[in-house]
Order: C-alpha cells, then structure tokens, then sequence
C-alpha cells in the first residue's frame, strides 16, 4: 500500500522542525496521536542537560497551510474546540507551519489576543517575520513553563505501591503558595521524574523483589493547600508509565494532558466546587467544640451504662430481655446522636484528627445499636448479638482514649 501524499508531507515538515528546534538547543519529541492538538514537545537543554522548561507544538506542514496569506504573514485557521485545548493546556502552545520546500517553520504563540474568533471558529496570524532560527531564540525562551523552586512545594506523602509484576510509587503534593497551571505541571514533572530513581520499599519483601532498579508507574496527586489534602481535594492528578512495561501490568490509566515525558494529568474539573463547599460549611473551633463537646460527655455516660450492663449479661446475671429495658433510654440516644454528628458541618482543619476518632467512637456505638435493633434482633441470634456488642465496647473504650489524646492537642 502506498503511502497518502499528506502522510509524507507530514513526516518530513515534522523532521524539518525537529531539526529547526534541535538547532536552537532544544530537545524535539514527536508525541503521539491520541494526545489530541499537540503534535510534539521542545524541551530545552542547558550544558547538555534537560531544565524541564517546554513547548507544546502543533505542527501542519505543506502548501496548502501557506496558501492563505495576509499582509503580516500566512492566516491558520482552526476548530473552537483545538483553540479552547490549547488556551488551557498546561504547557505553553506554538502553532507552526512548515514550509518543506525551503526547510522553514513559521510559528505563533496561542493566546487570548493571537486566537482571533471569525465566528464559525479562529484563525491565527503566522508573521512571516517569525521562524524557528536564531533570531527567535529569546523569544521563545520567554514562553517556556516556568522552573518552580523546591520549596515551592512540599511532599506530605510518598507511598511504595509495588506488586510483583511492577514497581510502583505514588506522591501526595501540597503546594506552598499559589501557582499558575504551567508551574503546577513542572512541579509534576519534577516530581515524577525525582520519583521515578527513589528507593523507598515498604518492607525487605518488597526491596528483596525491586532492589536497586528504577520506577516503571509513577503517580502524582496535587493539593493546592493542606486544608485540600486533608478533604482529599486534588487539582490534579498525573500518571507516568514507563515506556516499557508490558501491556498485561499496566495499571488503568487516564484520559488528559501529555506534559512532557509521557506523563499524562488529568485536571479535577470539580476542584473549585469542593473547595468553596468546603469553605462554606466548616465550622469554627468554638462552634465546633460547642457541638461536640456535649455529645462526647453524654457519650461516654451512655457507654459506661451500656457497658456495665453488658458485662453483666455476659456473666449470666441478667437477661437479655432485662439488659433491653435497662438500656433502652442510652440505645436510643446514641442513635440520635449518631446523625447529630454525621449532619454536622465540617470540623476546622485543626480538628480534623480530632473529627475523625469522633466519628470512628460514635460508629463502634451505634453498632451496638444495631445489633439490638429490632432490625438486628432479627438477623442476629442472642449470642452472637452479645458477643459482637462486647467486641465493639472494646472497640469504643479504645477509639475514646485516642479521641481524648487528639482533644488534648487541640483545646
């Protein structure tokens, strides 16, 4: 079969641009054909070592993308949906045309004021006067993503999820002030890349498997702010897969952005919703403790009741229709406030730790609601209800020495 006219075109304006960009000291990487607008990366090296610092390119070569000119240069015109991808991509976004006749690539930023709408969709001026040579080399220096210090972020978590067919890590990122998306998107290279050489292992088993070899999965989750890491509240998310690893041990992966390096992010459309949701129903720590405080002192009466009754049931000096009727007041309030608690707004961020063995204590409680329900008392048999009840007494009596623990920090 005979290759299209276009197919060759194609492939040769993309090896005239490489050689353009690679003149200029850049590194020129095709990409594939599934990350949609972007045809390659030019990332640029420094002393023969890459900085991280990228483009994305969409590159179209051949007559028929010169053949409409202006009095500046040659008109691009385009799709709403490429122009709405490319004025939100992570990495900045050149257009350039090829002429492969003369072995020259003509380009032009995407942005806000290039993007020009004609209604039915864009075009873009392509100035003659700007090609990929030397004279364009501080210009596009000033488009690149930006270097992000270290101290710009902090890695509250490293996890070392490997199995046998592939060593795996996982990162929990928290940035330190705040960021645009292009240095968002550095820091997940930095990150992914730094990752990829660590060697962490989470126990001998693990580090008698991988040794001293490299990542083959990498993933990356980013918090705009501790308060979102806490919520689980991810700007975003990334996944690197080496290159290598065979199709049956990939893990799933993900629809979004090649920002360099094969690492792919998938921006949380819902970020914003959660965060003011958030925002605007937490309490504050004197509303919060004006909540909460009661319940845990009611609480723990009703769980001294209960326990006292339980034990004695357990040694067989009362029944069960008697532990009923002594209870029955302390059974229903804890109910009660079982979905007092629930219904609450969210704790202050200084609290959450707090919050959560609340909510731990207050469900080893209901439990044992449950198993004495009438609902339980159905689907459990009498012993089964004691000793299950006793289980979760342990369970409760436990989870409040931790609860007072997290209250003594806090108050």
């Amino acid at each position: 079969m005979k290759a299209q006219k276009s197919d060759r075109v194609g492939q040769i304006g993309i090896a005239v641009a490489m050689a353009a960009f690679e003149s200029l000291g850049f590194a020129f990487r095709v990409q594939s054909e599934s990350d949609y607008g972007i045809d390659a990366h030019a990332e640029r090296i420094e002393s023969e070592k890459p900085t991280g610092q990228l483009l994305g390119l969409q590159l179209k070569s051949g007559p028929s993308y010169l053949s409409e000119t202006c009095d500046d240069g040659f008109v691009f015109r385009t799709d709403k949906k490429h122009v709405d991808y490319w004025l939100n991509h992570a990495l900045p976004v050149l257009i350039c045309l090829g002429d492969i006749d003369t072995k020259t690539i003509y380009w032009q930023v995407v942005n806000s004021d290039t993007a020009i709408s004609t209604g039915k969709g864009y075009k873009f001026t392509v100035p003659i006067t700007q090609t990929i040579a030397p004279a364009s080399k501080t210009a596009l220096a000033s488009f690149l993503t930006p270097v992000v210090a270290t101290d710009r972020y902090t890695i509250f978590k490293t996890d070392d999820t490997s199995h046998g067919t592939a060593k795996r890590y996982s990162f929990e990122v928290v940035l330190n002030s705040s960021m645009s998306k292009a240095e968002v998107a550095v820091i997940v290279r930095q990150v992914t890349n730094e990752g990829q050489k660590r060697r962490y292992h989470r126990n001998h088993m693990v580090e008698g498997q991988w040794g001293d070899s490299d990542a083959q999965v990498v993933w990356t989750f980013i918090y705009p702010s501790a308060e979102d890491h806490n919520r689980r509240n991810y700007v975003c998310r990334s996944i690197w897969i080496h290159n290598g690893l065979e199709a049956e041990f990939r893990p799933m992966g993900f629809d979004g952005e090649n920002i360099g390096d094969n690492i792919i992010v998938d921006w949380c459309d819902n970020y914003v919703f959660v965060a003011e949701h958030v925002l605007t129903n937490t309490l504050t720590k004197e509303a919060y403790f004006s909540e909460v405080l009661p319940r845990i002192d009611e609480l723990k009466t009703v769980l001294s009741t209960i326990e006292s009754n339980l034990l004695i049931l357990d040694n067989g000096d009362l029944q069960e229709t008697g532990f009923l009727a002594a209870t029955e007041a302390e059974r229903s309030r804890i109910n009660e406030i079982y979905f007092e608690i629930t219904d609450l707004p969210f704790a202050p961020f200084e609290c959450r730790e707090m919050d959560t063995k609340l909510e731990s204590f207050v469900a080893f409680l209901h439990n044992i609601w449950l198993f004495f329900s009438d609902d339980g008392r159905t689907k459990w048999d009498e012993q089964s209800r004691l000793e299950q009840s006793l289980q979760q007494r342990s369970y409760a009596r436990e989870t409040l020495q931790h609860l007072e623990y997290e209250l003594s920090k806090v108050r």
